[in-house]
This record gives C-alpha cells, sequence and structure tokens, in this order.
C-alpha cells in the first residue's frame, strides 16, 4: 500500500484526491507505529482545503492521538480542543464522542495539566460527555471504570467495567483492570479469572502477567509467581531492574524449597489450571464461537451472488447446453428447477452457487480443451489475473492467540480466536503500575467510528471529466527535473499527451481505475475493533454498477484482459517523467550503469534558442492551466520511465568465504605514493567499496595531536555535543533492551553537552577501566569491566549491558576557531581534501554540516555508528585519531535495496531509522559483508553509495567528511539517491538542481556522459521555470524580483521538503506572522488553488539562466 501511494505522490503531486492518499498514508504508518511519517502526511491532509472522505475533525483527531502516544500531551490537548469548540453541526457525533474521551483521559492521567482535584473533575465531565453522546463505546466505559477505580468508588468502577466488558467483550485491558480491582477487594479467586481471560485474550499482556505475579506472590504461591514474572519479563518493552530483583529473590526460594512445602495449602489453582476455570473457559468458547461465526459469514461472502448474475450464468450454460455431459445437464435441469421457485423471491442458496460455479468452470476448461483440439496446437500457458480476495485482508496486526514459547505458559486448550487489543492507555508517570500501560498505539478508534466515513467523492468522477484544483505544470525541481523526456513541442521529442478527460490519468502505471475511483479493497478486521484503520478507506458498497468501465472488465478471458489493461496504461501514459536522468530504474551492478546511458539521456544538440521558440510556441496554444477543469503533466512522453526502485535481489548463491571478503588496504611509505594518481584511481574505481589506507599520516607529516581530546578542550572547550546513550555491547550483536533477542533497532537516547564535559566523562571511563585492570592483574574482582565491550552478564538467558555515552556530530567548521585543524588538512592529497574544484560538494555555494564542513566524533568503546549509507550517496572519508581502534563493516552498493527490505521487515525506515544488522540476517540473504579494524592514522575511504556501521574499539576520536568526485558514476550515484529520497518523501540535503548549475559555471566538464547528465537536468528546470512565468504571468499573478546572496542556503518546500529552484511561493506562518514558509507550486497550490495569500519570488532571470545554459559546453 505505502509503495503504491508513494508512486502516486511521485508520480501526480498535483492529484485532484491528493489528501486522498495522504489520509490513508497516515493510517497506514499510524497502525505501523510510524508515528513520525503519520503526523507528516496527516497535517498535509489537514491543510488542504480540499473535500475529503475524511473530515477534518476526524484528521486533527488522528493527530491529536498521535500527539499523545508521542507524549506530547500539550500539543494533543491543543487539537482535541479545536474539535470540540468547532459546532456541533460540523463534527460527527463518533469524533465528538472519541476527542471527549481521550481529553478526560489525559486530564486524568497527566498530572501537568494542574492539581488533583481540577483535572478529575474536568476529567469526570468530559467522559460522561462523551457517553452521553456514545453509550456503546466499550473504550469510553472502561475510562471511565478506571477513573472510577482511582477514585475509590469501587462499584461505580465495576458497573463500568461491566458496561465496557458488554460493549466490547475481546478486551484484555479491561479484563486486567477488573482483576485489580477484586483483587483490592479481597476475591482472589475472581481476580484470578479475570487475570486469565486478559492474557488469554492478549498473551504478550505485561500489566496482566505481572498483576497475576503479584496475587499468586500474596497467595504465598512462589512457583506459579515466578512464572508469571518471567512470563511479564519476556513481554515487557523496557528493563525493568525491579522486576529482574524480584525474579532473582523468587529463583532462589523456589530452588532453597522442595516441592513438597511448595505444593502445600495452595489457596489458589496453580497456573497450569487456572485456564480451565469457568469463566476463562467461557470466554475461550465464545471466543472461538465467534470466530467460527466469522469464518462462516466470510465463506458465504465468498459464494454469494445476487439474483441477475444467478440468471445469466444459467443463461451461459443453456447456451453452451451442446458441450455439457450427461451428469451435468441433469445438474442444469435441477438448477432450473430451483430458479423458477427462487424467482419467486429472489434469493440465492450458497449451496446451489456453489454448485453454478463448479458447473461454469468445468464448461469453461472444456471449451478450452476444445479449442486447443480443434487447432491442433500446444496449449500455451494462460496467464491468471491475481485474485483480489487473496490480498492479506487486515491492516490492523491481529494477534492470534496460541501456546507461547521463551517462558510462557500455554494454557491446555488452544485458543483459536483472533484478538486485537483496542485499549488505549497513556503510559504517564502518575499512571498506575498495575494497570496495563501498552495498548495506545493500538488505536483509540472504535469500530462504528468510521461507519459513517463514506468513500471519496466520486460525482466529478461518473461525468469523465476531472474536476481538480488548477495545476501549473511541476516545477522547481519537483518532479521531472531529472526525467529523460522533454516538453512538448520540443525538436526531437514527442509530444506530451494531455488527457483531461480520461479519468484514468488519476492512476498512472498503478491498479486498475474505475471512472477514476481508487479501487480499494475492501477487507474485514478482526473483532469489532480490528476495522478501525481499515473501513475508512474502503470504497462505498453501493456503487452503481455502471460506473464500471466496461473497456476493463466486460472480457473473460484473462489474457485478453491482460493484454487490454496493458495497451490501455501504453495509451494513457503511466508516469510524469519524474525518473532520475541516468537510468530507468536501479542497477544490478556498475557494469550495468555504464551502459548504454547515452541513448536513455542524450539531449539533442540544438541550442536553447532554437528550443525556446517551440516551447513558448506550444505553451501559448494551451488553454488556460489555471482554470478548475485542467490538469497539466509536465513530464512529456513519460511512460518509458517508472519511479525510482530498488535494486532487484540477487539470485545466485555466493560461496562461504565471499560472504566475508577482505577489505581492499593499502600501505604508503612516501608522500610521492600519497600524491599519486594510482592512488585515487584505485579508490575510486566502483569495483571497490572501500578502501583502507594505512601510513598517510606518517608519509604526509600530518600533525593528527591538533584534533586529540587535549587539544580539543584548550582550543573551544564550550562546543557544542550530541550525546547518544547507547549500550555497550559486541559489535557483531545487538540485543533488545530487556536483553533477549537479537534485533535490528539499533536504540539510543540524545542529549547535548560540551567538549569539555564529554573529554571529563571520557578520562573518567578510561581511568575506571585502568583501575579495573590492575586490579585483575592483582587478583582482586572488579564490579565491571569498562575494558570490553564484549562483556555482558547473563542470568536465565537475559543479557544485561553498560550504558555509555558516545559524542558525535561535534562541528568543526568555524575556521576562526579550528584555524589549526584545518590548515593541517590541507596537506592531504587532492581526492580527500575538504575543498578541491575536483569536489562537487566545493560548489553547492554554502555550508552542509558534516559533508563539506569537517565533523568530529569522541568515542569510548562501544560507541556506535549505525548502519546507513552517505548523504545522497556522496564518497566519505574517516580518519581515526586514536589512541584507539575502531571497527568497521561495510556491504557494497548493489545490496541496499536487499538490506532495505531486511530494514523493512524488522519495522524500520532504511533511510531515517536507527539501525544494527544482524551478521548472521545479512550472511542468510547472501549479503558480503567488509569487516575490519581501522588503526590510529588509517584513512577510510568509503566509495559512492556505500552501507557501513562502525563501533568503537577503544577510547578514539575520529573526523569526517564527504567527497563527491566530478565524474559521470558520483552523479548518477547522487541522482538516483535524490530522486529515491523524493519518492520516500526522505529530504536530500544536498540541492541537486542548485549544484548542478553551480557546477555549470565555475567547473569545466570534459566527459561527455556527466555532461549530457548535466545538460538535461538544466534543461528540464529551466524549460519548467519559463513555463510557470509564463502561466503566472497569463494569470496576472506578480512575480517580485528576490535574487540570491552568497553562500545563502538552498530552500525546500516546508510540507514535502524537495528543493526548490528560482521561484519560491512564500506565504506567512499562521502561528508566527514573523516567519515566512516557502512552498513549491504543488504544495501551494494544495493550499490554496488561487495562490492567494501567496508571494512569488524570483531568484534568477531568465536571461541569465539562459546565458549559462548556452555557455554550458563540452
Amino acid at each position: 500500500t505505502v509503495k503504491l501511494f508513494q508512486q502516486l505522490l511521485y508520480n501526480e503531486p498535483s492529484f485532484c484526491k491528493i489528501n486522498e492518499v495522504h489520509c490513508r498514508l497516515g493510517l497506514v504508518f499510524k497502525v505501523t507505529s510510524n508515528l513520525e511519517s503519520a503526523v507528516k502526511h496527516f497535517k498535509r491532509a489537514l491543510a488542504d482545503p480540499r473535500s475529503c472522505s475524511i473530515s477534518k475533525p476526524e484528521i486533527r483527531f488522528h493527530l491529536g492521538h498521535l500527539y499523545e502516544i508521542q507524549g506530547k500531551y500539550v500539543a494533543a490537548r491543543g487539537e482535541y480542543e479545536q474539535i470540540i469548540a468547532l459546532p456541533a453541526t460540523q463534527v460527527k457525533s463518533f469524533v465528538q464522542a472519541n476527542t471527549l474521551r481521550q481529553l478526560g483521559w489525559i486530564h486524568h492521567t497527566v498530572e501537568s495539566f494542574g492539581d488533583a482535584a481540577s483535572r478529575s473533575a474536568t476529567a469526570l465531565q468530559f467522559l460522561q460527555r462523551s457517553i452521553e453522546i456514545d453509550r456503546n463505546n466499550g473504550q469510553t466505559w472502561y475510562f471511565l471504570g478506571r477513573y472510577y477505580s482511582s477514585m475509590g468508588k469501587v462499584h461505580d468502577a465495576f458497573v463500568s467495567y461491566r458496561q465496557s466488558i458488554d460493549k466490547s467483550e475481546a478486551s484484555a485491558d479491561t479484563w486486567c483492570s477488573i482483576g485489580v480491582l477484586y483483587q483490592e477487594q479481597n476475591q482472589p479467586m475472581d481476580a484470578l479469572q479475570a487475570y486469565i481471560c486478559a492474557v488469554q485474550l492478549d498473551r504478550n499482556h505485561e500489566a496482566a502477567w505481572r498483576d497475576l505475579a503479584i496475587l499468586y506472590e500474596a497467595c504465598q504461591q512462589p512457583r506459579d509467581a515466578l512464572v508469571c514474572y518471567l512470563n511479564a519479563k519476556h513481554c515487557a518493552q523496557v528493563k525493568n531492574e525491579d522486576l529482574s530483583r524480584r525474579i532473582k529473590l523468587l529463583q532462589e526460594q523456589v530452588g532453597s524449597s522442595p516441592n513438597e512445602h511448595l505444593n502445600k495449602g495452595h489457596i489458589l489453582p496453580c497456573i497450569e489450571d487456572a485456564w480451565t476455570l469457568p469463566i476463562p473457559a467461557e470466554l475461550t468458547q465464545r471466543q472461538s464461537a465467534f470466530n467460527s461465526a466469522k469464518r462462516r459469514k466470510l465463506e458465504v461472502g465468498t459464494c454469494d451472488i445476487s439474483f441477475t448474475q444467478y440468471h445469466h450464468f444459467l443463461q451461459n450454460l443453456r447456451l453452451n447446453r451442446s458441450i455439457l455431459t450427461s451428469n451435468q445437464l441433469m445438474e442444469l435441469e435441477r438448477l432450473e428447477h430451483n430458479f423458477a421457485i427462487m424467482s419467486q423471491h429472489q434469493v440465492v442458496s450458497v449451496c446451489a452457487v456453489c454448485v453454478l460455479c463448479a458447473v461454469k468452470e468445468q464448461i469453461e476448461k472444456q471449451r478450452l480443451m476444445a479449442t486447443a483440439t480443434r487447432h491442433q496446437a500446444v496449449p500455451t500457458a494462460i496467464p491468471t489475473a491475481t485474485a483480489v480476495n487473496s490480498l492479506p485482508g487486515n491492516m490492523v496486526t491481529s494477534m492470534a492467540v496460541s501456546p507461547m514459547v521463551n517462558g510462557i505458559i500455554p494454557s491446555p486448550t488452544t485458543v483459536s480466536a483472533v484478538v486485537t487489543t483496542q485499549g488505549i492507555v497513556c503510559s504517564t508517570p502518575s499512571g498506575k503500575e498495575r494497570y496495563p500501560m501498552n495498548s495506545i498505539v493500538n488505536g483509540t478508534m472504535d469500530n462504528h467510528l468510521y461507519k459513517d466515513a463514506t468513500g471519496m467523492d466520486k460525482s466529478h468522477l461518473k461525468t469523465g471529466k476531472l474536476v481538480s484544483s488548477p495545476v501549473l505544470s511541476n516545477a522547481n525541481g519537483v518532479n521531472g527535473v531529472f526525467s529523460p523526456s522533454a516538453p512538448s513541442g520540443v525538436q526531437g521529442y514527442p509530444p506530451v499527451l494531455q488527457t483531461t478527460t480520461s479519468s484514468h490519468k488519476l492512476l498512472p502505471n498503478g491498479p486498475a481505475t474505475e471512472n477514476g475511483k481508487l479501487n480499494y479493497h475492501h477487507h474485514q478486521g478482526a473483532l469489532d475493533g480490528g476495522a478501525r484503520y481499515n473501513s475508512v478507506m474502503d470504497t462505498p458498497q453501493d456503487t452503481p454498477s455502471s460506473d464500471v468501465n466496461p473497456s476493463l472488465h466486460t472480457t473473460t478471458n484473462p489474457y485478453q484482459l491482460q493484454t487490454k489493461l496493458t495497451n490501455h496504461m501504453h495509451h494513457h501514459g503511466g508516469t510524469n517523467g519524474s525518473i532520475v536522468s541516468i537510468k530507468p530504474s536501479p542497477p544490478l551492478s556498475h557494469a550495468s550503469r555504464s551502459s548504454g546511458a547515452d541513448g536513455v539521456l542524450s539531449p539533442t544538440s540544438a541550442s536553447l534558442d532554437q528550443r525556446q521558440s517551440p516551447i513558448k510556441e506550444k505553451l501559448g496554444e494551451k488553454e488556460d492551466l489555471l482554470s478548475e477543469d485542467k490538469i497539466l503533466s509536465c513530464g512529456g512522453d513519460s511512460c518509458c520511465c517508472p519511479p525510482p526502485s530498488k535494486p532487484p535481489s540477487r539470485k545466485q548463491t555466493l560461496p562461504k568465504e565471499e560472504l566475508s571478503p577482505p577489505a581492499p588496504t593499502i600501505y604508503l611509505e612516501s608522500k610521492k605514493e600519497a600524491m599519486s594518481r594510482a592512488l585515487a584511481d584505485f579508490c575510486t574505481n566502483p569495483q571497490n567499496p572501500v578502501t583502507v589506507i594505512r601510513g598517510l599520516a606518517a608519509a604526509l607529516k600530518l600533525d593528527l595531536g591538533l584534533f586529540s581530546t587535549k587539544t580539543l578542550v584548550e582550543s573551544n572547550p564550550q562546543c557544542t555535543v550530541e550525546v547518544r546513550t547507547q549500550a555497550q555491547q559486541p559489535s557483531e550483536e545487538n540485543w533488545d533492551s530487556n536483553g533477549t533477542n537479537k534485533v535490528w533497532l539499533c536504540e539510543s537516547s540524545r542529549s547535548y553537552s560540551s567538549i569539555a564535559k564529554y573529554a571529563q566523562y571520557q578520562a573518567m571511563t578510561f581511568q575506571e577501566s585502568m583501575k579495573v585492570g590492575m586490579n585483575r592483574n592483582s587478583g582482586v574482582r572488579g564490579t565491571s569491566d569498562a575494558s570490553d565491550p564484549c562483556s555482558s552478564k547473563s542470568t536465565s538467558k537475559r543479557k544485561t549491558f553498560k550504558t555509555i555515552k558516545f559524542g558525535t556530530n561535534i562541528d568543526l567548521s568555524d575556521e576562526k576557531k579550528w584555524k589549526l585543524q584545518l590548515q593541517e588538512l590541507s596537506k592531504l592529497p587532492w581526492l580527500f581534501r575538504l575543498v578541491s574544484a575536483g569536489n562537487m560538494l566545493s560548489h553547492v555555494g554554502h555550508s552542509i554540516l558534516g559533508m563539506n564542513t569537517i565533523q568530529l566524533y569522541m568515542k569510548v568503546p562501544g560507541s556506535r555508528t549505525p548502519g546507513h549509507q552517505e548523504n545522497n550517496n556522496y564518497s566519505a572519508i574517516n580518519i581515526n585519531i586514536g589512541p584507539g581502534d575502531c571497527e568497521w563493516f561495510a556491504v557494497p552498493e548493489e545490496y541496499w535495496g536487499e538490506i532495505c527490505n531486511l530494514c523493512e521487515k524488522h519495522n524500520i525506515n532504511y533511510l531515517s531509522g536507527s539501525w544494527w544488522p544482524v551478521l548472521e540476517d545479512l550472511y542468510h540473504a547472501n549479503i558480503p559483508v567488509y569487516r575490519f579494524i581501522q588503526k590510529p592514522g588509517d584513512l577510510v575511504w568509503l566509495n559512492a553509495g556505500t552501507v557501513h556501521w562502525v563501533q568503537a574499539v577503544g577510547w578514539c576520536n575520529n573526523i569526517a567528511w564527504n567527497v563527491g568526485l566530478v565524474s559521470p558514476h558520483q552523479y548518477q550515484m547522487t541522482v538516483e539517491r535524490y530522486e529515491w529520497n523524493k519518492f520516500c518523501g526522505y529530504k536530500s540535503i544536498v540541492p541537486i538542481v542548485q549544484l548542478t548549475w553551480n557546477m555549470a559555471q565555475h567547473v569545466r566538464i570534459t566527459n561527455p556522459k556527466l555532461f549530457n547528465m548535466m545538460k538535461t537536468c538544466m534543461m528540464r528546470s529551466l524549460w519548467q521555470c519559463q513555463q510557470m512565468l509564463d502561466n503566472l504571468k497569463k494569470n496576472n499573478i506578480d512575480v517580485i524580483w528576490h535574487g540570491r546572496t552568497d553562500e545563502e542556503h538552498s530552500h525546500y518546500c516546508e510540507t514535502c521538503e524537495v528543493e526548490l529552484f528560482n521561484l519560491l511561493f512564500v506565504r506567512r506562518s499562521e502561528s508566527n506572522l514573523q516567519t515566512h514558509l516557502v512552498h513549491c507550486l504543488n504544495c501551494a497550490r494544495n493550499l490554496n488553488p488561487d495562490l492567494e495569500n501567496f508571494v512569488v519570488l524570483n531568484q534568477y532571470h531568465t536571461d541569465e539562466l539562459m546565458r549559462i545554459y548556452d555557455s554550458f559546453t563540452l
């Protein structure tokens, strides 16, 4: 789903229903816990003034709930209050009820909202108002029960919990809270049954397991308590030292007591027998019955058929009577007899339908066999269309209750129910420990929340005419800058196919559409809360059949259907030319990159003046692009270029020895060798993903002591240091916070300090390590082993690691404060220098921290730099200052797609997430890994696109920066990542369009391939600028000259974060009138179709750009 929607955003940023896309992406990211991405898309949907199937208050509710999940309670309360401040007629009742519920809950739990008395009164008021609006909301009753329980009103709490169970029985949170209430009333047997019901519904419910352990321990049953504590520890999302200590004490108690003593005087049944108690057993039966009924309903639904269709099938059977067998003829007579009876009621039985379908299938097979026999030809395979119903139905991940492993005791009877917890308990400092605190991520909206949310507005689609916000051609590099296609009317290129009435233009290269309507698949949720994120995306079920495009759905032959779909998509064009100029998709190898690129990129050799005339002539013939019923694609003949994609997975299996190749290493002995061209050629060879250069500092007589901790403190002690708090682990392993499972997520928290303070920490840890070493040598056992990052304590299959701090991203760009350090680095060869004519990043025109400036890293053993590729796939240089070593892991660039897939498998964003690969996973996927040690003075050269991650072995400092060699390979890699970032909605911090124009002015290009790539980028960006200026002039929109100052940073769209070139659409911020926000054209149009309240600024004169373009020659 995400991939298809990203393709739509990439190809059609001016799509008239773009707000629908952002809503659905927000819902998907919310379900998958990608909260930042969800917030971004909901904000964009909320800012769009056009109508949407999801109302603005509902979008605002999701935004507030996301803030609440993130712990941003003030922002969440602000969004909720804006909803309830609206007139009741503008807010649907379920949205209003859920908003009041969440407001009541955060007032009850967040201490910063006032004193306890006022918060309690406000919370009760909001919760009661919510119930008045919707009395069938089980979650609201649950929150009210929690409120009464905290106030000591036991009877009211039981009544509220009873109401919650009646409304939503499959709520583990409610059962857990009932158990707490029973236990507080000294009713242990009732509490036990409630807790068992909770863990039946959610085997990973930490609070229920922990409360169950407390109950058993209070009843003097330590063995059962230990089992429950171990389960709670297994389910815990964060490390709990108190829980670990309790487990240790119980293990000692159980181990020292005989079994006979432990089994005496049981008040409660043991944990193994508790599952068969009356209430849990009844719940199991009811859940099983519920799921069986649900399965039967789904099975009936798959066979259900309308009366008209039944009649149509019968007619087909009658027409094919001549090829039916005798048994089939008898079945046909029986069906005709049944039809005559059923015609009085127009009801079709499931059995009759199944028989009818089976007979029809047999007839189709016989027809195909007869056709093959007549033609006396070998039958060819007929492609079969993928059934929509075979796709995964439930977006909300459901948990099948089944026997557990890793210490969790299964019940004697397997519960087959599929359940989804639907609680929303915010984990707040004031929340009681014994109540469930982990269910908020599963959402808050109940099933009925979306029942009134109809599909998209299709009134404009049924007429076959696109009603969209008027669109100017994609500009400012938002789309199409790097496409090989040229504008219509340009010599040597086919004209642009303008589609203003065909609704299929809405979804190029996407799934089949029905008169422009997104054809979403309707699917069921798990229980009443499971569809909370799905039903909002379903199209209305009462869509008239006349809306379906007959050209796509009337054929019965799968091969004909596939051919017709293919021809249809080719006829209407698949994309708008937004792909990179280099090639249609990322290559498999470097060799494939270097072949055939000229044919894809080659622009015509005519001058800009010769091209500009037909462009202006063509633009003059177009109708007003700001009219309400026109949409223009700027891509030209764009169907030849699909959106950017990851490189395909490699099928061949690598030998074991090739999975751990040695890193290429060069030993330098003289300055001549360091300055040689051979060294530069070796490093930049695409076949070498990484190169280790040793002896460079000695050969060039570099004084690396200028970057030592002592010198840094003397030079600028107050310089800011970003500090990452991490767990000290072995380099080849990465464990979760509990130390129980190997994971990819590399967790760390961020804070800030200064060089002086971090230097003290660095020295302190070193001294502690020295003391431990001395004690070890003298035979005294130390309390910790700070010198060994691999040291860990393992108790009950759980590892514990020491916490360390890593000082990162220290900026050394200030030439006044770091003059000596920067001068020393000027001794490096031209390839490794920070500033060089042959370095693309020297021509950006402004500083990009960490890329064309030096960054310093201060490390202690175990400090980790998580896995990543350099920004925009630039090459990188890293020098180890010492005194300790660093361990590196590197993977060739062509495997990044497979690593990206592994990150997605572990629910981690490859571009913005923090991940540390598990080596076994990489080897299993046949991904080779370079692993080597970087000693003090070693320079590591990372070639373009190399994936890498680093861990410090000892105490050391490192300096690093990026280099962009002016070469076709580097430029191609940079543009590929630029387009992929745009496709994924990730900001490229290197402004490629601006960089290309700057290089055209200051660098003499001699490579034809690089020249063609740059010329194409310049041609498209210039054409887009001119096209926008012409259309703005036609619509009497003033363009104000703004210019561009020296070292002015490039601008990015405030909404979609794409690079802006030349034309800026600026408006004042609504929250701060002194702040101005810059937008691209598409986002500005989404905010206001007529560009009201926007000021259009121009940074370059067209004549100046034309002069640069014409003077840029090979």
